[in-house]
């Protein structure tokens, strides 16, 4: 069991800002209407195996579950390992909703492991960050069994995921922040990030920042210490990052959080990818996880795959 010493998840009866109360009454009924008529929803290819509802214990005993997605006819050697964090601007979203992402990285020789983590009417933001580390704990204990390589693990987040997916590989590789931020994370290299469409920026005066810093950070943002951390371009944070792939394009509304990180990262001198695609109306946010039918879908895993398998 993971405990937050510093921080509590949201009690009770907490009120969630206005803004953030309608995304999320509305977002779910959303996503539930979507996840139901999705392709997502139909048989996976005979050459996949899907285990799926694997239950296990978050912070404050929170109850998550992940999904794990791998290649029947695998060798005796074990596979590297694909962590999927999916995105939803952390009032929305499921795990289930990548399905045929998850299967095409499966199909590339993944073992695929799509996690949970509660949502912002649930857990604050270091419980969300939290979460995705309890799944990467119970990943620890247990990827032997699913012919899983911990050697080999490349973290993918969507949106809101990518936010949380950067936190977590931080925290796995910083024991300050870990320490300051409150959270409970496993030993676990964690060979490369990619981020689709990031969330990165939660707490700048923009008009994510002002909607989202005080349900995700509550009391803590009078703790300065605390609150320099919320900034991926901060330098322990960023020292405490793998190698970072990351994609946007012109008509992602969060390209700007992409390209601000782009550039600060080479300012920083810290290994990275940016895949940008300038043209491509139908290259809406998060498309190569949340569309991976496109073209260019397509490319950005092939591109992907041979980074990874490369570092």
């Amino acid at each position: 069991m993971l405990k937050l010493e510093r921080n509590v998840g949201k009690a009770k009866g907490t009120r969630v800002n206005i803004i953030l109360k309608w995304l999320s009454t509305n977002g779910k009924e959303m996503m539930s209407n979507i996840i139901s008529v999705s392709p997502n929803e139909q048989s996976l290819p005979e050459d996949l195996d899907l285990i799926e509802d694997i239950a296990y214990e978050g912070p404050d005993g929170a109850s998550l579950a992940a999904d794990v997605y791998r290649p029947k006819n695998r060798t005796a050697d074990p596979l590297p390992i694909a962590v999927f964090v999916h995105g939803g601007g952390l009032f929305v979203g499921s795990r289930k909703a990548n399905r045929e992402f998850a299967g095409l990285l499966a199909r590339r020789g993944y073992v695929v492991f799509a996690l949970s983590y509660r949502l912002i009417d649930e857990a604050d933001g270091p419980h969300e960050i939290g979460d995705v580390c309890a799944g990467l704990t119970y990943l620890t204990a247990h990827a032997e069994e699913f012919g899983g390589d911990l050697s080999r693990v490349l973290l993918i987040g969507e949106s809101a995921g990518g936010f949380l997916g950067l936190y977590a590989t931080a925290a796995c590789g910083s024991p300050y922040l870990r320490e300051t931020l409150g959270i409970e994370a496993p030993d676990l290299r964690i060979r490369g990030l990619a981020c689709f469409g990031g969330m990165f920026y939660t707490a700048r005066f923009d008009p994510i920042g002002i909607t989202y810093r005080r349900d995700l950070y509550g009391e803590h943002v009078k703790d300065e210490a605390f609150m320099e951390l919320i900034n991926p371009e901060d330098s322990r944070v960023e020292t405490s990052l793998p190698p970072v792939f990351m994609v946007a394009s012109k008509d992602d509304f969060l390209k700007g959080y992409t390209q601000r990180l782009n550039d600060a990262y080479t300012r920083a001198g810290h290994d990275h990818r940016l895949v940008y695609f300038p043209h491509g109306k139908e290259l809406t946010h998060a498309f190569p996880s949340l569309q991976p039918g496109l073209p260019q879908s397509k490319v950005v895993l092939e591109e992907l795959d041979g980074w990874f398998r490369k570092l």
